[in-house]
């Protein structure tokens, strides 16, 4: 004991400067110091209050640090910063829960409206016949330029017929009226040869520079007459090249739809996309639609901003692909060994694509990049302005409405593609707010609304996007508004509820303010509510809807990450029904998946399914504590009245008994291949069995040998983050009574020495940690206490262990070597200053070690004395019993 007297923690022995401290070395030593202090109150009394947390067996200690802040801390100072940050833990202990992107339907090729059937739609394929001011003329030789041929000999002439006409100079001496009846004389064109594309596109080339120059000296109608004999021809350059011409005209109304249209039947074929790197139609386009307006001018508008969709999202769905590939990545490893090679090997093959990928998207960037320079995305905003101010005195329908749907579409093409540019991303972050008001005046319209909410949920997953959305969360609640109702699920529907709980999740994982809000707004609550429980009570099997659940859950547990929201919750009528519901579901669904030979998705589905809602339940279990439902009392100065709080039908609160033996039953369910849910599950089950009732029910089920059974298993990879949550939960199992000898017979005590040895072999603080306080707990029990002194050989190894630990002379493993290392003649390098973060682990450790260590001295000691008296003295007391704070 001498040793043990002698040192309380490192801290103690070291040299302390004379100097005044900064602030920043203040604040670190005075938790320590505050720590000490009140341990050594504690133990100097007789009895002690109930222990709460990992930080410490005293009590009256201030704020603990939680398990999930000790991982994490664990994590960055061993540098697994990747787990860290996926873990996504967030301040005080609750989690965030991360998900993939949404479901994206696949479309067959670029169509204008895929397989949406809206009434009035204009065409995806049409004709442009009916703009041609003359009935087509048959094909005929090409003509020579006036004057041409008489500088060739006839020879000549016969073998080169072609020749003058691909000259560029001779083209220039041609007045504008002579080259328009030179475009006439290919009226009606359709299949032609490359020279001929080459000869029409020098023509129209000319024309062009020429009208570009904004020379008067010509008719418009007249250069229009000849510009649209060529619309029928099947070849995209001279296409374009006509386009051009029209739109450097400056022409309006339906010569401005003619020009979209031309456009858009080049940009319906990926393999023209090169050709819009060659010139500024683009630019020209913007310029055409400057002069638009989406109310008078919307086949203009839907054509045109069809283009820029087309030319902009080629690879949109790679991209979501590769996105939800990432982030499945982990889910791999979490199914059955046959799916998950299938798995493997899909994302291998799909991963070959890879390269063309990126060059499609750097072509992407740079048409994005032209556009946006152009102002396209101001002046789509502006478009979008008019369509809501018209939306809000009447119903939008017909074209307008078509419009809408083609420039909300547009506008996630450009945020998809929109990755460090920092321009494009301050003018998506303008659009938001009109957004969210075309979502609300396209509400009853389901096909334009799934698309606006989609942009929207593209651009949520973008910071700067996301900080202005933030601030209309509850606004963005109230869309879930119609689908509250009940009715039919249809796909369509199911993509909708989908994006905006993906959106609101997005938004309630980065903004506290956000969830305060949303929380606050009754309605949007109780929209939420009652689609999470028309959902919960649909059979599982459709992927849209465990899309759709899975991103709704995410809701609920991104919100409460929040304490007085989290708190709130817990209470809330129907909620925790509703999570109890799909707990069970997604479990049998799951257990029952992996039995057969179903593909991998909709098992990785299900799996996520389950881990979303466990994520929700950990962080409202974090906030529901022993106080939960039981009785209050109010004093006044003549009476004591006590009242009683009665939880909400189907909350949480009222659901706990309920839940812990669903826990129980979901866990021994879980097969070996499912380690990261078996994590998940104990995360709850650390928060929950704080519950009195909850460990006893939890017990019933079978809990505690369950528990042990993890303890067994290889401390490697995810099995150690398993192993730490287990004995987290062993912990609280072990401050009830009823609980310690039937561990002990399971050999319990033997497990937590062979954990301790290994943990502190590995000087790993924080497992010694909580190890040391499932024994602290396991010791509070007399009759325990007494057993394992008589047998001797477990309390002296873990007497030796601790102290051997506890020495400050001890040499570090390493140090030694380390100076063997260094050659003669050479100095040391300075090495990184990392002290702060293992003496904070050590320090817990050492505080815990250091009164466990007396407390197996005094029960030594203790029975001793019985030996010597005979005198059997019980001093039991649960009041001593350690729980785990918050895991």
């Amino acid at each position: 004991m001498s040793l043990l007297l002698k040192r309380r923690s490192r801290s103690e022995t070291r040299a302390q400067p004379v100097a005044v401290q900064s602030k920043q070395e203040l604040s670190k030593k005075q938790p320590h110091q505050q720590h000490q202090l009140a341990s050594s109150v504690e133990r100097d009394r007789e009895t002690t209050m109930p222990r709460l947390g990992l930080a410490g067996p005293g009590a009256g200690m201030g704020r603990r640090k939680t398990s999930a802040e000790l991982i994490s801390e664990a994590k960055l100072y061993l540098g697994d910063l990747s787990t860290a940050t996926a873990t996504m833990t967030a301040a005080g202990g609750a989690r965030l829960v991360s998900t993939r992107r949404p479901i994206t339907p696949r479309e067959p090729g670029r169509v204008l409206y895929g397989k949406v059937a809206l009434a009035g739609r204009p065409p995806s394929a049409f004709s442009m016949r009916y703009l041609q001011n003359e009935k087509p003329a048959p094909p005929r030789q090409l003509p020579a330029l006036p004057g041409a041929a008489a500088q060739l000999t006839p020879a000549a002439a016969t073998m080169h017929p072609m020749q003058p006409a691909r000259n560029g100079a001779l083209l220039g001496q041609c007045s504008s009226e002579m080259l328009i009846e030179m475009l006439k004389q290919h009226a009606g064109l359709k299949d032609c040869s490359a020279e001929t594309v080459q000869h029409i596109n020098a023509i129209l080339l000319e024309l062009y520079t020429r009208v570009h120059k904004q020379e008067r000296n010509f008719k418009r109608a007249f250069i229009l007459g000849g510009l649209y004999g060529l619309v029928e021809c099947t070849a995209p350059r001279i296409l374009l090249a006509v386009a051009r011409v029209v739109l450097a005209l400056r022409v309006t109304g339906s010569n401005l739809t003619g020009a979209c249209k031309l456009i858009f039947k080049v940009a319906r074929h990926e393999q023209h996309d090169g050709l819009f790197h060659e010139n500024d139609v683009l630019e020209l386009l913007i310029d055409g639609l400057g002069h638009a307006s989406p109310l008078d001018d919307p086949e203009a508008c839907i054509y045109a901003y069809g283009c820029i969709r087309f030319l902009t999202a080629s690879s949109a769905q790679e991209r979501d692909d590769a996105l939800n590939r990432n982030w499945a990545a982990g889910f791999e490893e979490l199914l059955p060994p046959t799916i998950a090679a299938a798995t493997v090997l899909t994302t291998t093959e799909t991963r070959t694509t890879t390269l063309q990928d990126s060059r499609k998207l750097n072509g992407q960037q740079t048409l994005v990049s032209r556009l946006a320079r152009h102002g396209a995305v101001e002046l789509m905003i502006l478009h979008l302005q008019m369509l809501n101010e018209a939306g809000a005195t009447r119903r939008l329908s017909g074209p307008p409405l078509h419009t809408l749907y083609q420039l909300s579409a547009a506008l996630r093409a450009l945020a998809d593609v929109a990755q460090q540019q920092q321009r494009l991303q301050l003018q998506l972050q303008l659009a938001c707010p009109h957004l969210i008001r075309a979502a609300e005046v396209s509400m009853g319209e389901l096909e334009v609304q799934a698309n606006v909410v989609r942009t929207l949920s593209v651009l949520s997953e973008d910071l700067e996007c996301c900080e202005t959305l933030h601030n209309y969360a509850a606004r963005i609640g109230l869309l879930l508004g119609p689908y509250s109702k009940g009715g039919q699920c249809s796909e369509r529907l199911l993509a909708v509820l989908s994006r905006l709980g993906y959106m609101l999740g997005n938004i309630l994982a980065k903004h506290e303010s956000a969830r305060v809000q949303y929380y606050q707004n009754d309605v949007a609550m109780e929209y939420l509510l009652n689609v999470l429980q028309q959902l919960s009570e649909r059979p599982l099997g459709s992927e849209a809807l465990l899309d759709a659940q899975i991103k709704l859950i995410r809701v609920v547990a991104n919100m409460s990450v929040n304490a007085d929201v989290g708190a709130g919750l817990g209470n809330v009528h129907g909620l925790g029904a509703v999570l109890f519901r799909l707990l069970q579901n997604a479990a049998v669904a799951l257990d029952r998946s992996s039995t057969t030979t179903e593909s991998a998705q909709p098992q990785a589905e299900l799996l996520e399914l389950l881990h979303a809602t466990l994520g929700a339940l950990h962080n409202l279990c974090f906030y529901q504590d022993n106080q939960t439902a039981t009785a209050t009392t109010t004093t006044t100065e003549t009476t004591e009245t006590t009242t009683t709080t009665i939880p909400s039908p189907g909350s949480l609160q009222s659901l706990i008994a309920e839940l812990s033996t669903a826990l129980a039953g979901t866990l021994k369910r879980c097969q070996g291949q499912y380690v990261s849910t078996k994590v998940e599950l104990a995360r709850v089950l650390g928060n929950l069995t704080r519950n009195e009732l909850a460990r006893r029910r939890f017990c019933a089920a079978g809990g505690l040998p369950l528990m042990v059974q993890q303890l067994t298993r290889q401390a490697n990879g995810q099995d150690y983050e398993l192993r730490t949550c287990a004995i987290g939960v062993l912990v609280n199992l072990l401050g009830d009574g009823e609980q310690r000898a039937p561990f002990l017979q399971l050999r319990g005590a033997e497990l937590l020495a062979l954990l301790l040895r290994g943990a502190l072999e590995q000087e790993d603080w924080f497992l010694a940690n909580i190890v040391c306080q499932a024994m602290w707990n396991l010791l509070i029990d007399a009759q325990c206490a007494t057993a394992l002194c008589q047998s001797g050989s477990i309390l002296d190894e873990v007497s030796d262990l601790l102290a051997d630990y506890l020495d400050e002379e001890r040499p570090i493993v390493g140090d030694e070597a380390n100076e063997d290392e260094v050659e003669p003649g050479k100095n040391k390098e300075p090495e990184l200053d990392l002290e702060s973060e293992p003496d904070a682990l050590w320090e817990d450790f050492a505080l815990v070690a250091t009164d466990l260590l007396e407390r197996i001295q005094n029960n030594f000691d203790k029975q001793q004395q019985r030996q010597a008296t005979h005198i059997d003295i019980d001093d039991g007391n649960d009041n001593e019993d350690v729980f785990i704070e918050k895991l």
